[in-house]
């Protein structure tokens, strides 16, 4: 299918049906991605991430919601988990595979914008030298799941503005329904696009009762996850509220754009900036609304002032196949594009990789950072500023943390050691003790840390209790005794928690269930 060019000086549109071949350069590239996205983290000295640690807790917990995120992330993981147990390596096989399943789809997107297999190249090698894509796809997270479904809702959105019948925003809403059970955040692509269709041609798409179908559907299938935001009492919207005051780092217009650059990499800039000038110039406009949602985004980013650059994430893959499309054009008369656009990526590439992907060790990969300028702090305080990037400081240190508590209670009296319950203050220790200490006996721990709240305070009231972190004056107010049993310490892990003192407490002056409430934490 081509699209008659209706400008001076830009190409034709040519799409079309995907053969096998098509498949070829794409799915090269893709097996590249996952091995690359897959292996550092396995084989280095880095461990799980801590919101691993919360997922694989949220994972054994199945519902149909939880503070800040949606079911189906965990029943993903948890699937994967029943067939190949709670390793780290499960863990990390489920987000490598998305990430290549998504470099897989760039570089077929490429080829059906008319991309030619260097084109295609091209685009699938643009997301592997995405800095904000090796980190999502090195660790297992509803980030790693998001790409992949916006790209294949722009396919879609795509298919429809080339002609494709009505009845496709069926498939659109339906992928939309498990994208909005998977990341809230797709709603601002809902968003996006839905503007661009308005102030564009394409409104005429939103005419037939299709879209509107499709918009009951999705309703229809996140409507048991509405249900438990209702009982619950909405705790997602607190747990967002709360992140935007007091946990993301503010940032201004100038430092949002920024921000796109560096952390899509600056080598992958041509392509997406191709992408996007290919997009907006389609003949007739065609293709002008995916250039728009884009713009949208962006918009929407700067105005919430929020540091997230990741949330523009899904974008970009679409961007990449459409540079793919339009530099296969522009190389056709300027040979000189064939090498100087993967060699300008290719050195990018290879510059930022240490800090995508976890090849060095903790000490080098701080010197690299530091010596790049490139160790950016995403989140508010002190305690968020760290020498290492956050993606690898957070995987260092819960081993020696569970070793400590492990310690703690081994060195309790008998008669206690069998009742000794842990609080600790985030979803990270909490985490850490029941997957990582499980084979040291520890089967729960308390915290009021985002979902660990809604799993309640302990059964009955503890006479005994190991707690993480804290202040002596606090917990002076809630036990009648209060002794320092050891400080934790771990060597490169956020600041927030080294040297962090462990104590145990005796007594307790409230009853934890009726006081449990005024602890919640979503943030």
């Amino acid at each position: 299918m081509t699209i008659p060019s209706s400008a001076a000086g830009v190409p034709p549109t040519r799409t079309r049906a995907l053969t096998r071949d098509a498949w070829l350069v794409p799915g090269a590239f893709a097996l590249a991605a996952w091995l690359l996205y897959l292996v550092p983290g396995l084989t280095g000295p880095y461990g799980a991430f801590i919101d691993e640690l919360y997922y694989v807790a949220c994972a054994k917990r199945l519902a149909w919601g939880y503070v800040d995120h949606p079911p189906l992330g965990p029943f993903v993981l948890r699937l994967a988990m029943a067939v190949g147990g709670d390793s780290l390596a499960v863990l990390r096989l489920v987000a490598s595979t998305f990430g290549a399943l998504t470099v897989l789809g760039t570089g077929l997107l490429a080829a059906r914008l008319g991309a030619g297999r260097w084109g295609q190249g091209l685009a699938s090698a643009a997301v592997i030298g995405t800095p904000v894509a090796q980190v999502v796809f090195g660790f297992f997270s509803m980030n790693a799941i998001e790409p992949l479904l916006w790209l294949a809702l722009c396919w879609i959105a795509l298919e429809l503005l080339l002609g494709a019948p009505p009845r496709w925003w069926m498939a659109f809403a339906a992928l939309a329904g498990v994208a909005l059970l998977t990341k809230h955040t797709v709603v601002t692509l809902a968003v996006a696009l839905g503007i661009a269709l308005i102030v564009t041609p394409a409104r005429r798409l939103l005419a037939s009762p299709w879209p509107w179908a499709g918009a009951a559907l999705a309703a229809l299938m996140l409507a048991p996850h509405l249900s438990w935001q209702v009982q619950h009492g909405w705790p997602s919207l607190e747990f967002y509220r709360n992140a935007a005051l007091y946990k993301n780092e503010p940032i201004g217009p100038f430092g949002v754009i920024a921000q796109q650059v560096l952390f899509m990499g600056p080598g992958t800039l041509p392509v997406w900036l191709a992408g996007l000038a290919f997009l907006w110039r389609a003949p007739n406009r065609t293709l002008r609304p995916l250039a728009l949602v884009y713009v949208v985004l962006l918009l929407m980013l700067i105005v919430s002032r929020q540091s997230r650059p990741d949330r523009m994430l899904g974008m970009y893959p679409v961007l990449f196949a459409a540079g793919g499309a339009a530099l296969t054009h522009l190389a056709a008369s300027r040979p000189w594009v064939r090498l100087a656009a993967p060699a300008w990526l290719g050195v990018w590439t290879l510059a930022l990789l240490p800090i995508g992907i976890p090849l060095l060790r903790p000490d080098l990969t701080a010197r690299y950072g530091q010596a790049l300028g490139l160790v950016p702090q995403m989140e508010r305080g002190e305690g968020k500023r760290s020498e290492l990037p956050q993606w690898f400081a957070d995987r260092l240190g819960w081993e020696q943390l569970v070793d400590d508590v492990a310690g703690i209670r081994d060195a309790l009296p008998s008669e206690e050691r069998g009742n000794v319950i842990v609080f600790a203050p985030s979803y990270g220790q909490a985490g850490a003790l029941e997957w990582l200490g499980r084979e040291r006996g520890f089967t729960r721990a308390y915290s009021t840390h985002n979902t660990y709240f809604l799993w309640g305070p302990p059964p009955d009231q503890p006479e005994v209790a190991i707690v993480i972190g804290n202040r002596r004056e606090r917990l002076e107010s809630i036990f009648g005794e209060v002794s320092l049993a050891h400080i934790h310490e771990c060597d490169g892990c956020m600041p927030w928690r080294d040297e962090m003192p462990i104590w145990i407490v005796r007594r307790p002056k409230v009853s934890i269930a009726d006081e449990w409430a005024k602890w919640k934490h979503f943030e």
